[in-house]
């Protein structure tokens, strides 16, 4: 005859499989909580890149200048944080408006909810010439989160044009912050 063993957990088993999953949620909560905000900064930068690209290309290819302009209805460009929205346009008289006879390229209505986007020209207004220049209206997107300058991302548009992700700084003391296109630490309003 033998005898039947209960099946199951005992107590103190329990105890140490709920402790050890305790121990690997909390090692692994806080890393996925930050994966999900460096994936939400860079969706939103890979976003305005492609409508800056896609703008410039445009200006090149009609010959005629283009307007990239944060604003939230596309058909007015407005002031204040390119987190809401943004357009880009065929700007045929250079007043920064899209008018009638002028083509909307691109608008884009954002779900930034915890991110702000800022551009660093004090209009606020990105021009590309006929030749795909942007001499004066160059400057740098800068994508924030809660968690300030240390975690942002940002884009750099440079005098020709040219479009491109910024970059920490490789000097020695460096901050581990991104540079804006005067090589400056970029800087975040709280979000």
């Amino acid at each position: 005859m033998t005898l039947a063993r209960d099946s199951g957990f005992t107590l103190i088993e329990a105890m140490v499989t709920l402790a050890v999953v305790a121990v690997v949620l909390s090692a692994g909560v806080p890393s996925f909580s930050a994966m999900i905000k460096n994936n939400r900064l860079a969706t939103e930068s890979h976003a305005l890149r492609t409508v800056l690209s896609a703008a410039r290309f445009e200006a090149q290819a009609q010959r005629s200048a283009v307007t990239v302009c944060r604003s939230t209805n596309a058909i007015d460009c407005s002031t204040g944080d390119w987190g809401a929205g943004y357009m880009a346009f065929i700007d045929l008289d250079g007043d920064a408006q899209l008018d009638d006879g002028e083509q909307l390229l691109e608008y884009r209505v954002q779900n930034t909810q915890g991110i702000g986007v800022s551009y660093s020209e004090a209009g606020g207004i990105l021009r590309f010439d006929s030749s795909g220049n942007a001499a004066e209206s160059n400057g740098t997107f800068t994508f924030c989160d809660d968690r300030g300058a240390v975690a942002a991302r940002g884009l750099v548009v440079s005098v020709v044009g040219r479009v491109r992700p910024a970059v920490m700084s490789e000097r020695e003391g460096s901050t581990h912050i991104v540079q804006d296109h005067d090589g400056n630490d970029v800087t975040c309003n709280v979000v």
